[in-house]
């Protein structure tokens, strides 16, 4: 015989719970979803009816997985994915599709119902001995993101990625010595003086703000004269070319002495775009934004002053501003704000750098 019982939580009635010994001989106990205790009464003399004439009292619906392969389940996160920590949704796609090129071949054809934790472990082992371990980080990224989100919309009921270990993240500390660093400093401002060349100026600014500032790429592309206030020598990095910056914070900086100067002389010359760009660079349309790959001539300039080749090209700019900065005595958490990071524990990995910073640090205890 079954039996109808009041539920409350915390001194609160939730609802009614109907308890019946099922077909199998196994006490059920479920909440029966019914606003009174006469329709859940009746609810429960229908399951016991149907345990009477030997069937199951309460049938319990699976949910049923669309039968999508791992390939078709990618495309159709790229089409609805979105949110707001994404601030550029067209590049954001075009480089998760680049990422995946690398790893649907491999496992596109897949049901993503049947993905498993050992697949993925088998992926990861033949990426690694195609590619550095930082490219397949990158690869499986957008895969992970995409499973995570296949599972909060219902497509899965769990992510096989979870728990898959990564290969360690390599580092990369690409900069200029300090020799190199003045070397190439001179020659672009030597370069943009004698040619006074709208395009050898806005080469030799964009260097120096990168050797002098730290800023990263789309920052400096993305400067506006707006953001420079000459008289105060101060500069707020507020875009990354047209997106906000990396952190999603805006940061005021002091501005180099060595930089004003040549900010002043610059400014008369600089061709006048609609958003002020402090370096703009020419195209066939005239002046206007960088491209995020295009090199503004670094790698020949490099050469002609004698500096090793950069493959990072401008962030390797900032990467000498960081180790400079650090091997000359520079605090390191003063480097997290002047770099712009949210987690002290990107700007640590300079700290190598100083070979006497932990040891100065210990000496300020005293007994």
């Amino acid at each position: 015989m079954g039996d109808i019982i009041r539920k409350k939580r915390n001194g609160r009635f939730i609802g009614f719970y109907i308890r019946w010994v099922d077909v199998d001989g196994t006490r059920r106990q479920r909440a029966s979803h019914q606003p009174t205790l006469a329709l859940a009464k009746k609810m429960l003399v229908e399951i016991e009816a149907k345990v009477a004439r030997g069937q199951a009292g309460l049938e319990v619906a699976k949910p049923q997985t669309p039968a999508l392969t791992v390939s078709a389940l990618c495309m159709r996160w790229l089409e609805e994915c979105g949110g707001p920590q994404i601030k550029d949704l067209t590049r954001y796609r075009s480089t998760a599709q680049t990422a995946l090129r690398r790893v649907l071949p491999l496992i596109g054809n897949v049901q993503a119902s049947s993905l498993k934790l050992v697949d993925l472990e088998r992926l990861r082992n033949q990426l690694c001995t195609r590619y550095r371990s930082n490219t397949v980080r990158a690869a499986l990224r957008p895969l992970g993101t995409c499973l995570s989100w296949a599972v909060r919309v219902g497509l899965l009921a769990q992510s096989p990625q979870k728990g898959l270990e990564l290969p360690r993240r390599e580092s990369s500390l690409e900069y200029l010595t300090l020799d190199e660093a003045r070397r190439l400093l001179s020659l672009a401002e030597e370069r943009a003086r004698t040619t006074d060349r709208a395009v050898d100026w806005s080469r030799a600014v964009a260097i120096a703000i990168a050797l002098r500032q730290g800023l990263r790429r789309g920052e400096i592309f993305g400067l506006r004269w707006q953001d420079i206030d000459l008289a105060s020598g101060r500069m707020s990095v507020m875009r990354s070319y047209r997106q906000t910056p990396k952190s999603g914070l805006v940061r005021h900086l002091p501005l180099h002495s060595a930089l004003i100067p040549l900010l002043t002389d610059w400014q008369s010359r600089c061709p006048k775009t609609p958003e002020r760009l402090v370096c703009p660079v020419q195209t066939k349309q005239g002046f206007g934004m960088s491209g995020r790959r295009v090199a503004h001539g670094l790698p020949k300039l490099l050469r002609d002053a004698a500096c090793q080749p950069l493959t990072r090209g401008f962030h390797a700019l900032r990467h000498t501003f960081a180790s400079q900065f650090i091997m000359q005595g520079g605090n390191i958490l003063t480097l997290q704000k002047l770099l712009g990071h949210a987690d002290l524990r990107m700007t640590l990995i300079y700290s190598h750098l100083a070979p006497d910073f932990l040891s100065h640090e210990l000496e300020r205890l005293r007994y």
